[in-house]
């Protein structure tokens, strides 16, 4: 783990250990210390559209080592889904996948409904 230095305007420059995984860029840099966010690289899971790859979701990896609201200081995945940020604990993570799995049945079963309709040209 390499330690960083971070400048803030209420605490002055507050020395972190950065875990392995940060990207470095800490976003709050100069704001206050609470601020701090240690994050991964984003990773997007995207589908397939007739115009090109949509992005369906964004996952992070972040922590807060200073922070006194939820979701606490331990590592989290900040997912962000139509629009909004949500921390998920592994619990959380496997129902989100445990939902998408339900939603891509729908999504294949309208795909069959549809090629019906087009052979019988209803």
């Amino acid at each position: 783990m390499r330690t960083v230095t971070i400048p803030t305007v209420d605490h002055g420059d507050v020395e972190t250990a950065c875990p392995a995984w940060c990207t470095g860029e800490f976003h709050q840099a100069g704001g206050h210390r609470v601020d701090i966010t240690h994050t991964s690289p984003e990773t997007e899971l995207t589908v397939p559209t007739a115009t090109g790859p949509a992005v369906l979701l964004r996952l992070t990896l972040e922590q807060r080592p200073f922070t006194e609201r939820e979701p606490g200081r331990d590592v989290f995945v900040s997912v962000e889904l139509d629009g909004d940020h949500y921390a998920c604990d592994p619990g959380q993570m496997d129902d989100i996948a445990r939902g998408m799995a339900e939603c891509a049945t729908t999504v294949r079963s309208l795909a069959r409904r549809l090629a019906i309709l087009k052979e019988t040209g209803r």
